[in-house]
């Protein structure tokens, strides 16, 4: 990055074009565009072809009579050879430039770490024109910035907006980039001013990512340039700090202190902690309540190897994060804890991520203490987010999605997201009694069979009352395979529970198979397969939707052929049962016929 901020630009100043070329007075007739589309002058007494400037150029053609030798009134002596433009594209606006390249340089997730509404609507893959991944845009922005000095000047803001640091190199370029520049621009300014103003690079950095693994040797050469580079990005609004091992002595207070107290959102991972040790001193010290502009905050890749012993032993101060919106945690009975001690009155979307909890935790621990920060927290939660682990079992996480859907834990949650991995709803026996579709019974039979049998963890909640504000389902994880009435999985025992529980959510409107998208399925009996799901959820007044958000039906006219289909499938249906009636009375007759000559036979014969 060193090189890319020190290096200048070619010098486009020499490449300037062609000198028009211009025809002696003599020469009268249609000009020699052959002469005209080189660089060398037209034939002519080399005494009188000298190449002219511009201004020479203009003085001949103001001269110049307008019906002078020419039918269309252009100056005799002037050959246009470039017609001008119709647009000035040097003349935009520096915002639309700026927009130009963002557009071009677009990485999904790179200036934020904010989760994005699952409900967006999706879009196949369009492969033709592709998606930037982080090189190319990178790529993308280090040739921008070689055009010119003004794209330069432009597009040095997209060039260290996102800064990932991955190695023991790349902190020492960069460290060296942002203290060179700084002492540039405090040389250049002017005896007189504050000279506290230049901030070099360092200006531009939003996104500063530092990632420490195991290959790299421990230095404290390491350490004091990413605190240096900490604090020469005054504008810092999103940090990520992903640490393999705990962080030497000195560091996080290093970090508390230089870090701007502007920052936004906070995006930490730590693996191999022990709570005990006091190896996390982003939790047990006042380290977040610094940033009183805090408003995400991501520490679901936090991986604690004594959850179960320390639980009882760790104790946690209560801080105030006014502004914290957004939280994610993993399945881990300590960090729920913590967070259910903290004062967040800004929450309403929380994400709770199984495959970065404990995998040897005990699932009742983790429900206790969910139970406790919904008791804090639930009343504040409009969005829940549920991710599941990231193996090739299919084992459902340790927390059961009816936590969330009682009205006293989560009274006003709008939109619930989860995996059809998940444990299926368990209503109660009241709530079951009251259910009239069949399917949608035995599949909640079968789920709290299930709960109470505890092959499913911990004891579910039941469902006993109906939720009033959810409006939203998205059910991830779903694919064709698993949506074919003919085969029964866990998928459907969600659909069906969903669809036939309708007195459960008064306010359901919409459930959507997030990341399966009907239209890009190979399976030439998707639609089919999706619109008889579709139709089943319009009898109770709910949209089916898939990924891309759209209802999948028969068409109207689709709907008219079936129907006299039908009725002529009936009226066949009738004619050929009259039909089988009619010889089956006559095989019966022709039976009771020969019956009564072998009696008759019979008498005579005795």
């Amino acid at each position: 990055m060193s090189a890319i901020a020190d290096e200048s630009p070619p010098d486009y100043d020499v490449l300037r074009r062609c000198p028009l070329p211009v025809l002696p007075p003599a020469a009268v007739g249609p000009p020699d565009l052959a002469a005209a589309r080189t660089c060398t002058p037209a034939p002519g007494p080399p005494a009188s072809v000298a190449p002219p400037d511009d201004s020479n150029i203009r003085a001949s053609a103001s001269q110049s009579p307008p019906n002078s030798g020419t039918s269309d009134g252009s100056a005799v002596g002037v050959t246009s050879t470039v017609s001008p433009p119709r647009a000035d594209h040097t003349s935009l606006p520096p915002e639309l430039w700026l927009e130009i390249f963002r557009y071009a340089t677009h990485v999904p997730r790179a200036r934020t770490i904010a989760p994005a509404d699952p409900f967006t609507p999706e879009r196949p893959a369009n492969y033709a024109w592709g998606v930037n991944s982080p090189i190319q845009s990178m790529r993308t922005k280090c040739a921008l910035v070689r055009v010119c000095r003004v794209w330069r000047a432009r597009a040095t803001e997209l060039l260290y907006g996102h800064v990932v640091l991955g190695s023991a190199r790349r902190v020492q370029l960069f460290c060296r980039t942002l203290v060179e520049s700084h002492e540039a621009e405090r040389k250049n300014i002017v005896v007189g001013e504050d000279s506290a103003t230049a901030m070099g690079h360092g200006r531009w950095v939003r996104h500063l990512e530092v990632r420490r693994w195991a290959k790299m040797t421990p230095s404290a050469q390491y350490w004091q340039c990413v605190v240096r580079s900490v604090f020469l990005c005054p504008r810092l609004r999103v940090f990520s700090g992903i640490w393999l091992d705990p962080l030497p002595q000195g560091v996080p207070a290093a970090l508390e202190q230089y870090l701007p107290s502007t920052l936004q959102e906070l995006y930490w991972q730590q693996d191999r902690v022990i709570a005990a040790a006091g190896e996390l001193p982003i939790l047990t010290t006042a380290f977040l309540s610094k940033f009183s502009s805090l408003r995400v905050l991501d520490l679901r890749k936090i991986c604690m190897l004594d959850a179960e012993r320390s639980i009882q032993d760790v104790k946690f101060a209560a801080l105030t994060l006014p502004h914290v919106a957004y939280l994610a945690l993993p399945t881990c009975p300590l960090l729920l804890r913590f967070a259910g001690l903290q004062d967040m009155p800004a929450l309403r979307y929380f994400i709770l991520d199984a495959d970065g909890g404990p995998r040897n935790v005990w699932a009742p621990w983790v429900a206790k203490e969910l139970a406790g920060f919904l008791e804090h927290h639930g009343s504040k939660l409009t969005t829940v987010e549920l991710l599941p682990t990231v193996t090739q079992s299919f084992r459902p996480g340790p927390v059961c999605i009816s936590a969330f859907l009682s009205p006293t834990a989560c009274p006003n949650l709008d939109t619930l997201v989860f995996d059809c991995r998940e444990k299926a709803l368990c209503p109660s026996s009241a709530a079951l009694a009251g259910i009239t579709d069949r399917d949608a019974r035995e599949a909640a039979e079968r789920g709290a069979a299930a709960a109470s049998a505890g092959t499913t963890g911990a004891a579910a909640p039941l469902l006993e009352a109906a939720h009033p504000r959810l409006r939203r389902v998205g059910l991830r994880g779903t694919g064709i395979s698993r949506l074919y009435p003919n085969k029964p999985s866990q998928a459907q025992a969600h659909l069906a529970v969903l669809a036939g529980c309708r007195a459960l959510f008064p306010a359901l409107e919409v459930v959507r198979t997030l990341g399966f998208l009907v239209g890009t399925s190979t399976d030439p009996f998707a639609p089919d397969v999706f619109i008889w799901w579709t139709e089943r959820f319009e009898r109770v007044g709910v949209d089916l939707q898939d990924g891309e958000g759209v209802v999948w039906l028969l068409e109207e006219e689709e709907k008219k052929e079936k129907g006299p289909e039908k009725e002529k499938e009936g009226q066949r249906g009738t004619a050929e049962s009259a039909d089988v009636a009619v010889e089956a009375q006559k095989f019966a007759e022709e039976n009771l016929k020969v019956s009564d000559e072998e009696d008759a036979k019979a008498a005579s014969t005795a």
